[in-house]
């Protein structure tokens, strides 16, 4: 059973399985009435609680890999803001939940078996097969995990799998259910279909101008300009001060020289560290240290590894993005097997140990092109800085935009005609506009004859602007409009027409008259008969059209506008049979796959429902929305 489990779990079926039975619990949520008070853990599941550090873990790995996926657009108030965060809590507390119900049932993985799954996997392999253990710590570590942390999730998470999948695997569907499905899907209907295209008729009448007027009257909808305005604009940035920027070569030396040594963008740590749940026990650790206790002494007295404490090859940023600033800065501040005094990160106290200090020399062509890049862009910002001090001072002094620009030397641009997605009513997009959306929003929120403020858009640049004249939104003219009235008034015209010819042949039915007799006596119009099964993938006919079929009562008969849009259909339903054929195999068996997860998510959710009523299961989202603030707050 177990070798079973275990094939099982590496096979793309019952991967797809487990996760789509998972993610199934996710969408019936976690319920308003159990969210509680559970301490400053994130969630209490039975005897367990699971910590703040756990989700926060598990936030950060969900939303870096988003960021991966979405280019860096999606943001984490984005996240928050549309209920995915919440999702994510509910899917960890769900599967903790199944976990922790695994291992009260006495489900075991012994240290054997979880080996012998960690080296089957695929991502923890090199290119010849082999494990790789380097990719395992690395993984690890992506996760926020020491090498030990990761081994007990899998333990767990094969626990869990376990649990779930002996569960699931024993669901089969009733074959009454399954006879009767298929019989209801493989039901066959004849039908006639005649098509009254509207694009074809040619016999309109021409519209004189009072027609014409009050069709544009009544669409006036479909003639609105737009809202147009004039307005004047400065822009500054730091581009546009940082090429006439000088640096000496004392500063670019300098420059590198810092860079290398405060900076730590040209050389990297390796080094242990130890976490604590608190400041006491890092202070007492501490105090060993100063003492004379060896760092490796403390590593093993804690419970870890010395290969769970060790973190190789890390740039300041790497530091600073697993640990925050200030372990960055005592990091690169302590030289080579010396210690740290314990530091406050997100989630505890660390020590850490600077066993390697690697400098790198990199080009020095590109070190130099570097360091004098940037002393430009400081520089530039510093006087970008004091032009916006001075343009605050000029504009509070009563200063105008044309006084701003003489005064600082700067060019007053101008925007004539311009609607909000910024193009002149020619459909020119009009130059020189920034392509921050904060600009046009801006100016089409200022007033006329507003006075200029200092404004920075979301990239860093400011503008000032001043709104010269409002074109208001309006109806176009109807002379300058007139060739679009006349295209749109003869297309309803010629779909009127359309309808009312398929009324007078939906009516001439009834009579008796067939729909093949009544198809040939008219040019425009064509005739089709079709037989169908309602699980139909030949795709004879349009879906509102198959559905049309499925749905009308045999002899009756209705009409449906054309899927292409151009004019009608009438469908008429000759007969109905319910086959006594089997489904092509590859349909039966991918229905009786549908019925059988449908069957399964019924039984885990009640299951789930369950273990939530009676661990119990409690969430507190008051916690949850504390690691979210703090984790924002990191970002900042």
């Amino acid at each position: 059973m177990l070798q079973f489990f275990r094939s099982g779990l590496t096979s793309y079926f019952a991967t797809a399985l487990l996760g789509l039975l998972i993610a199934s619990f996710a969408l019936w949520g976690i319920g308003g009435d159990i969210l509680g008070g559970a301490g400053n853990s994130v969630a209490q599941i039975g005897n367990d609680k699971l910590s703040l550090n756990a989700y926060a873990r598990e936030f950060q790995n969900r939303y870096s890999e988003i960021q991966q996926q979405s280019g860096g657009e999606v943001t984490r108030e984005m996240v928050i803001d549309r209920g995915l965060a919440n999702r994510w809590v509910s899917e960890l507390v769900q599967n903790e939940t199944f976990a922790y119900a695994a291992h009260d049932l006495n489900i075991r993985v012994t240290d054997k078996q979880l080996r012998e799954y960690i080296m089957g996997i695929e991502a923890f392999q090199d290119t010849l097969g082999d494990f790789s253990k380097s990719s395992f710590e690395s993984i690890a570590r992506y996760r926020g995990n020491t090498s030990g942390e990761f081994e007990e999730f899998l333990r767990r998470e094969l626990e869990r799998q376990y649990l779930v999948r002996s569960l699931a695997s024993s669901i089969s569907v009733p074959k009454a259910i399954e006879k009767t499905l298929i019989k209801y899907l493989m039901e066959e209907r004849t039908a006639e279909i005649v098509t009254i295209p509207a694009n074809s008729i040619t016999e309109i009448p021409e519209a004189d101008d009072e027609t014409l007027l009050k069709y544009y009257e009544s669409n006036s909808a479909n003639y609105m300009a737009p809202e147009y305005r004039d307005f004047r604009f400065i822009t500054l940035s730091v581009k546009d001060f940082a090429g006439g920027i000088v640096v000496t070569d004392e500063e670019i030396e300098q420059a590198i020289g810092t860079t290398s040594v405060v900076s730590g963008e040209n050389d990297k740590r390796d080094f242990d560290q130890i976490l604590f749940d608190d400041k006491e026990s890092a202070d007492r650790a501490f105090a060993d240290l100063e003492a004379g206790r060896s760092f490796a002494d403390l590593v093993i007295a804690t419970g870890s590894t010395a290969e769970d404490a060790a973190v190789p090859e890390n740039t300041m940023q790497d530091v600073t993005d697993s640990y925050g600033a200030n372990a960055a800065e005592a990091v690169f501040t302590t030289e080579k097997d010396k210690h740290t005094a314990p530091v406050e990160t997100d989630f505890g106290w660390r020590i850490f140990y600077v066993t390697k200090v690697a400098e790198t020399s990199g080009d020095s062509e590109s070190l130099r092109a570097d360091a004098e890049t940037r002393l430009k862009n400081e520089k530039a910002l510093d006087i970008l800085y004091e032009k916006s001090e001075l343009i605050n001072d000029e504009l509070a002094a009563g200063a105008g935009l044309s006084d701003l620009a003489t005064t600082l030397s700067l060019e007053v641009k101008v925007a004539l005609d311009t609607d909000l997605s910024g193009y002149n009513s020619k459909g020119d997009l009009v130059a020189d506009i920034p392509a921050d959306p904060t600009f046009l929003a801006k100016a089409f929120e200022t007033l006329e004859g507003d006075e200029p403020l200092l404004e920075e858009m979301d990239n860093g640049e400011y503008f000032l602007m001043v709104v010269d004249n409002v074109q208001l939104r309006a109806l176009r003219p109807f002379e300058d409009v007139r060739p679009s009235v006349v295209d749109l008034w003869k297309a309803e015209a010629r779909k009127n027409i359309a309808r009312e010819r398929a009324d007078e042949l939906i009516a001439k039915t009834q009579d008796g008259t067939s729909m093949e007799e009544l198809a040939s006596a008219s040019t425009e119009s064509s005739f089709n008969s079709v037989t169908l099964t309602r699980n139909d993938q030949t795709g004879k006919v349009a879906q509102a059209i198959h559905g049309s079929i499925f749905s009308l009562k045999a002899g009756s008969s209705e009409i449906v506008p054309a899927a292409d849009g151009n004019g009608f259909v009438i469908v008429k339903v000759l007969s109905r049979k319910l086959s006594d054929d089997s489904m092509p195999l590859a349909q039966s068996t991918q229905l009786k796959g549908f019925l059988t997860q449908e069957y399964q998510q019924r039984l885990m959710q009640n299951y789930w429902r369950h273990l939530e009523a009676n661990l119990p299961v409690k969430v507190n989202q008051r916690a949850v929305n504390a690691v979210h603030d703090q984790l924002a707050s990191r970002e900042q």
